[in-house]
């Protein structure tokens, strides 16, 4: 199997957009797997196995995050909140990593996994627990959704 430590932490800091996060979220996961290393029941599943562990990790923070989020909602003013996107565009990796951003989560982790990583749909379909209609469409969705931005960024430039 080859060395995937670094592709999660990669995945996970595209699905988080924050690195340091993401690096929890990595640790998490590796532990996570080192805990569960019996339940591995074929090696050669290794590398879809720590995705999986770390997609649910993942979606277990972004559930923790949306609590937060709700709660503090009613303490914070609308006002006082930042907009990240009225921030100046930094070039076409910047601009890639934006229209990825804009994709929903389960989307861009399917897109990611499929497309960025290899994944078959029927892998992708298990490490998300999503059916495995929803993550072709989701696939045939994102890839529409990045050609048109890329097209757009062509006629730009």
């Amino acid at each position: 199997m080859r060395d995937t430590q670094g592709e999660i932490r990669t995945f996970l800091v595209r699905l988080t957009k924050d690195a340091a996060l993401a690096d929890d979220l990595a640790q998490i996961s590796y532990m996570k797997a080192y805990q569960k290393l019996e339940n591995l029941r074929e090696p050669k599943a290794a590398r879809a196995w720590i995705y999986k562990i770390a997609y649910r990790s993942f979606v277990d923070e972004a559930r923790k995050t949306k609590r937060r989020r709700e709660m503090s909602q009613t303490m914070v003013p609308d006002s006082m909140t930042l907009d990240r996107e009225t921030q100046p565009s930094g070039g076409i990796a910047v601009d890639v990593a934006r229209a990825m951003n804009a994709l929903p989560p389960d989307c861009r982790a399917v897109v990611m996994l499929a497309l960025g990583q290899g994944f078959t749909h029927q892998e992708v379909s298990e490490m998300t627990a999503l059916p495995l209609g929803t993550v072709k469409s989701h696939v045939v969705r994102g890839k529409q959704k990045l050609q048109a931005f890329l097209s757009a960024y062509e006629q730009a430039i």
